[in-house]
C-alpha cells in the first residue's frame, strides 16, 4: 500500500523529533508530503544547550494550529539538586504550560540516558512531588522507559545493535525489569497519572502483561513509534495482536519517531524524506493492510540489515479513526495550546543564564547559547 491507498483520516503523529532549527523547512515539508496533518514535537535534552524547548516553540510558531510541543525536563537538576528533583520538576511544569507546551517528554528511562544522568529511582521520595503534580494536573507525559529486551541479552541482540553501543547487559546499565518495577510502583501510588509509554512500552512480546497494566490504570496509553522488535513481534502473533488492538483501541496512539536518526547522528545530519516515509508506511501498512508486506532494511539503525516479511492487521475504520487522531485529541487536546511569547522570552533568558553559569548540562561539555538567543529575538519581535 502507498499513501494514496490509505484510509482518508486526519493524521496526528504524536512522536516526532526536531533536532535543530536548520531542519525547520525540511521537517514541515516532510510532514506535508507524508500527509501528517498535525504532529507533536517531543523535546529531549541537549548537552550543550540544556534544552530544545525554545527550538520546538519557535517551530510551533510557524504553524500554531498544527504543532504540539511536549517539553523536556531540566536535566541539570539531576546534578544540581538530585535529592530534590521532584520539587524542581513540579515547579517547572507550570512554566512549560505557561509558554505554550502541551505536555512533557521524558527520556530518562532510556538505559543510556539513565546511565549518563544521576537519575534517582523513579519510585523514590526524590521524585514523588513531580508524580503527584502530574497526576493532579493531568498534564500528559510521553515517557520512554527501557529499550528492546534483546538489548540486555548477548545471545539475542543483533550484531549491528552491538556495533552501535546498544548492548546493556554488561552490568553498567539499569536492568529493564528493575526499571519496570519502579514504574509500576509509581503508577500504584499515582493511579490517575496520564502517561503515553513510547514504543509500546517495549512489551510487544508480552501483550498479556501490557493488557493487565492497561486494565488496572485507565490513564496509561501506548504509542506505535517503531522499535526494532515491535513489528516483528506483532507479526509473530498476529491474531493475538489484532485482538489486543481491537480491545484497547482507545489506548493506542499513532507515532513514527521522524527526526530521531538525525537527532542521534554525530556529526549532525538532515532529516531524510526516504527514512521518514519508511516509518509512516510501516505503521500505516501494519494497521491497514490485511495481508503480508515487505519491510526493507535501513542499514541497521531501526529496521535491521535484512528484509522482513510482516503481517498487517487490516483494522476497521472506526478503530483507525481513534488511533490516527481521536485518541491523541482526547488524551492531549483537540488543538495545541496557544503560545505565550512573554513566557517564552523569560524561559530563554533563564536558559541563557544557566548555560553561562554552569556551561552545559554536564561538566566539560561545550556550551552554546546561539540558538536560544535567536529564538528569544524572534519572540521579542512579535510581542
Amino acid at each position: 500500500m502507498n499513501l494514496n491507498e490509505f484510509a482518508p483520516f486526519p493524521l496526528i503523529d504524536g512522536h516526532i523529533h526536531y533536532p535543530h532549527p536548520s531542519q525547520l523547512s525540511r521537517l514541515l515539508d516532510i510532514c506535508d508530503r507524508l500527509q501528517i496533518n498535525r504532529f507533536n514535537v517531543v523535546c529531549t535534552p541537549d548537552r550543550s544547550r540544556l534544552s530544545l524547548i525554545p527550538d520546538a516553540l519557535h517551530l510551533k510558531a510557524q504553524r500554531p494550529q498544527q504543532i504540539y510541543v511536549f517539553g523536556g525536563l531540566d536535566i541539570s537538576a539531576y546534578f544540581r539538586a538530585p535529592a530534590e528533583v521532584g520539587q524542581v520538576f513540579a515547579a517547572q511544569i507550570d512554566q512549560l504550560l505557561a509558554t505554550g507546551c502541551d505536555g512533557v517528554k521524558m527520556i530518562e528511562g532510556k538505559p543510556d540516558m539513565r546511565r549518563m544522568l544521576p537519575v534517582p529511582p523513579f519510585d523514590s521520595p526524590a521524585f514523588a512531588p513531580y508524580w503527584e503534580k502530574m497526576s493532579a494536573s493531568q498534564v500528559p507525559i510521553v515517557f520512554h522507559v527501557n529499550d528492546p529486551e534483546e538489548f540486555w541479552d548477548p545471545k539475542r541482540i543483533p550484531g549491528w545493535a552491538v556495533e552501535r553501543g546498544w548492548f546493556y547487559g554488561d552490568g553498567s546499565y539499569i536492568n529493564n525489569e528493575k526499571q519496570y518495577t519502579e514504574i509500576f510502583n509509581v503508577l500504584q501510588h499515582n493511579p490517575a497519572l496520564k502517561v503515553i509509554f513510547a514504543h509500546f512500552f517495549f512489551l510487544s512480546a508480552q501483550l498479556s502483561r501490557l493488557a493487565d497494566l492497561l486494565d488496572q490504570y485507565p490513564g496509561v496509553h501506548i504509542d506505535l513509534t517503531p522499535g526494532i522488535e515491535m513489528y516483528p513481534n506483532f507479526s509473530a502473533s498476529i491474531d493475538q495482536t489484532r485482538d489486543f488492538f481491537i480491545k484497547y483501541q482507545d489506548r493506542i496512539l499513532f507515532g513514527t519517531d521522524i527526526g530521531a536518526r538525525a537527532l542521534l547522528s554525530v556529526p549532525q545530519t538532515d532529516i531524510q524524506f526516504s527514512e521518514s516515509q519508511g516509518r509512516v508506511l510501516l505503521v500505516r501498512n501494519f494497521l491497514e493492510n490485511p495481508a503480508s508486506f515487505q519491510l526493507q532494511p535501513d542499514g541497521g539503525f531501526l529496521f535491521g540489515d535484512q528484509p522482513l516479511t510482516l503481517h498487517g492487521l487490516g483494522l476497521p475504520p472506526e478503530v483507525l479513526h481513534k488511533i490516527y487522531h481521536a485518541n491523541f485529541e482526547r488524551v492531549v487536546s483537540p488543538q495545541p495550546r496557544p503560545l505565550q511569547p512573554a513566557a517564552i522570552i523569560d524561559l530563554c533568558h533563564q536558559l541563557e543564564k544557566m548555560i553561562q553559569i554552569q556551561g552545559s548540562a554536564q561538566p566539560g561539555q561545550p556550551a552554546d547559547t546561539s540558538v536560544v538567543r535567536q529564538v528569544r529575538a524572534f519572540f521579542e519581535s512579535v510581542v
